[in-house]
């Protein structure tokens, strides 16, 4: 995480071309191996605030997996999240992780 806020209009800049530019064509078969081949439950975190990849978005992706799961934070944006509440998300992770299936 710290040399992504190192320059962050850079690494932001290059994330976003990253993403666009190299996984855009790629999703629609992303998302089938993960609906075909993955049996496991998905969890999906989005911060309602999140200028950089809207809401909208999570709810398309379970749209296409219906075993999808969209946990949306009310006042929390793509950094905070996570950023700021480390603990918390950490237990998330942890409940999803004690429910999943062996």
């Amino acid at each position: 995480m710290e040399g992504f806020f190192l320059h962050t209009h850079n690494a932001a800049w290059h994330t976003l071309h990253n993403i666009i530019c190299g996984t855009a064509g790629k999703i629609e078969g992303y998302l089938e191996e993960v609906k075909t081949r993955l049996k496991c439950d998905i969890t999906i975190f989005h911060g309602r605030d999140d200028e950089l990849i809207p809401v909208e978005c999570s709810y398309n992706v379970q749209s296409r997996i219906p075993r999808a799961n969209v946990k949306v934070f009310e006042k929390k944006d793509h950094i905070t999240i996570v950023v700021g509440r480390q603990k918390a998300f950490a237990r998330e992770l942890e409940g999803i992780w004690k429910n999943a299936s062996a």
